[in-house]
């Protein structure tokens, strides 16, 4: 196996790995792993469409439309009014905060600690690292 194979595949299970945490989380919390991501998504108080959470988090269309449902009867989550026929944006309520903190606390103190422990292993820029990877790889893809 090639060496950028085998960091390619390190980076893979490390991604899976993080994202079965997540999932992890969500199911000890008692709260659906999409609701949570749409919640984490907007718990950052910016406003975003369901097309721009369905291709920044990954998650289908028609999910996104189903857990907006669910979260907007919950009084988690509002359509801010529009003066324009833009698509309709999503905030997060104090409602959706309160759940969010509730659901996210165990993780929360967790992401925490392990970014502090990895910036003093290998600096911050990992992050940017991760990023550019990431990005990189998107646009590979595209090429085909």
């Amino acid at each position: 196996m090639k060496e950028y194979q085998n960091s390619v595949r390190r980076i893979a299970l490390a991604v899976n790995k993080i994202d079965g945490i997540y999932y992890q989380a969500a199911k000890k919390s008692g709260i659906k792993e999409n609701v949570l991501t749409l919640l984490y998504a907007l718990s950052d108080h910016v406003p975003r469409s369901q097309k721009q959470v369905s291709k920044e988090w990954l998650i289908p269309k028609t999910t996104i439309n189903t857990i907006v449902k669910e979260c907007i009867e919950a009084g988690y989550v509002l359509f801010l009014e529009q003066t324009t026929n833009k698509e309709k944006m999503l905030i997060i309520t104090e409602k959706g905060v309160a759940q969010f903190k509730q659901s996210m606390h165990a993780l929360t103190q967790a992401e925490a600690y392990a970014l502090s422990q990895t910036e003093k292993r290998n600096a911050t820029d990992f992050i940017s690292g991760i990023e550019t990877y990431a990005n990189y790889l998107e646009i590979g893809l595209m090429k085909e």
